[in-house]
């Protein structure tokens, strides 16, 4: 239960976080529609992701998130991949945009967290695909437009599970994710995330400063799977992480 104490940390973390947002990113994402307005979609992008990525980083140090990272040389740097984590938190995508510095990344999401105050120019600067899980064909035209993604040369992430487990325990993982696969030829890379539930939802919501860690798994290489494999995938990369996750004693 949090105390009083935790409730004020919140909310000044809050205040900030959306100070900055007013301040410092509102601005940044005018000029990016200026850049797109214009025709020059390589140098929005250029200066679009260093910009989200350090609004990112603002968001976890504001939060006092202290994170490892394990593996993260495992990550092939020669064409895109798919990241395919555990789900765990709202705060998984700011946290991963932040420790893949070296990487532009998107995220297939749900379309529901544009919503939130400035997150869709956010989402948008960094080509995220946004969809609403309860309309199957949605789904499906994400699923065709993060491929499309991929093959255009940007690394995706998909949060196989569908929704946050609020769990050190991956649940279960859904195989839509990875017809992604079937349609590329992806080099997947596994990701578990721990403890980030710890910073939000594991308690009640209020804003913690938590140690989390982030691991990267050896990648899996996907063009030469037969079909039956890959109709597998799910099961692999979910047993993967739950051996990782079981590294620990949460």
């Amino acid at each position: 239960m949090a105390d009083f104490k935790d409730k004020l940390f919140s909310i000044k973390t809050i205040v900030k976080i959306f100070g900055h947002l007013m301040v410092v990113m509102e601005p940044k994402i005018a000029y990016h529609k200026h850049l797109e307005k214009k025709g020059e979609q390589n140098k929005a992008d250029k200066f679009g992701f260093p910009a989200v990525k350090k609004w990112a980083s603002y968001v976890t140090k504001a939060a006092k998130i202290n994170i490892t990272v394990n593996g993260l040389e495992k990550i092939p740097k020669d064409r895109p991949v798919l990241f395919t984590p555990n789900h765990q938190s709202y705060a998984d995508i700011p946290i991963l945009l932040n420790v893949l510095k070296e990487h532009n990344i998107g995220f297939l999401m749900r379309k529901s967290l544009n919503n939130f105050f400035a997150i869709e120019q956010i989402s948008h600067i960094i080509k995220c695909v946004p969809i609403d899980q309860d309309n199957p064909r949605d789904s499906v035209r994400g699923l065709q437009k993060t491929a499309e993604q991929i093959k255009n040369g940007l690394s995706m992430v998909v949060f196989p599970e569908g929704k946050r487990g609020y769990s050190n325990t991956p649940d279960k993982f859904f195989n839509g994710a990875f017809k992604i696969v079937q349609k590329t030829g992806v080099t997947v890379v596994p990701v578990y995330l721990r403890n980030v539930f710890k910073i939000l939802e594991g308690n009640d919501f209020v804003i913690t400063p938590t140690d989390v860690s982030v691991t990267f798994l050896d990648p899996i290489e996907t063009k030469e799977m037969s079909r039956e494999d890959v109709k597998l995938l799910h099961d692999k990369v979910h047993n993967l992480l739950l051996e990782e996750s079981q590294k620990y004693n949460d």
